[in-house]
């Protein structure tokens, strides 16, 4: 019976927040999945919440992953809030200032609220901040009509 229970507790594990020393983010792939070493030792890949930034061949998508590699070298703090059918982590990134990773690609123009994800609370600050940068033009809306990554995925297949 015990041994059930430790099952039951391991297996939900990946469901919680980690409250980890030490998240290092080891790789960055060329779809924004995140390879991340906690404590030294729990290797966990990674998609972020809510978001979903240009691929790397698409226009943007290099300085978007640039700068979600700069973000993500600050220490941060991650919430599973899923595992979508690969085993990866959806999850939100949230740095020592309180702002979330998610929120600030959004707002620096990096990336786009994803709508089939938008379920959190949260996702209406993202799409009010994914408005401003639009109006501002800023990052990505400083192209004309820029395509948003589902949109650029379906016309590569």
């Amino acid at each position: 019976m015990i041994l059930i229970l430790i099952f039951i507790a391991v297996a939900l594990l990946p469901m919680f927040s980690f409250a980890a020393s030490s998240i290092v983010v080891e790789n960055i792939d060329r779809q924004h999945t995140l390879t991340i070493v906690i404590d030294g030792f729990h290797r966990k890949q990674v998609r972020l919440y809510g978001i979903d930034i240009p691929d790397e061949d698409q226009p943007f998508g290099v300085a978007a992953t640039h700068r979600l590699k700069q973000l993500t070298r600050q220490p941060f703090q991650l919430k599973t809030i899923r595992q979508d059918e690969q085993g990866r982590a959806i999850a939100l990134l949230t740095l020592t200032s309180g702002h979330s990773i998610n929120g600030q690609m959004v707002a620096q123009g990096y990336a786009w609220v994803d709508n089939k994800q938008y379920r959190k609370e949260i996702c209406s600050e993202w799409l009010d901040a994914q408005i401003d940068a639009k109006q501002k033009k800023i990052g990505l809306w400083s192209q004309h009509n820029p395509l948003p990554p589902w949109q650029w995925r379906k016309k590569q297949h």
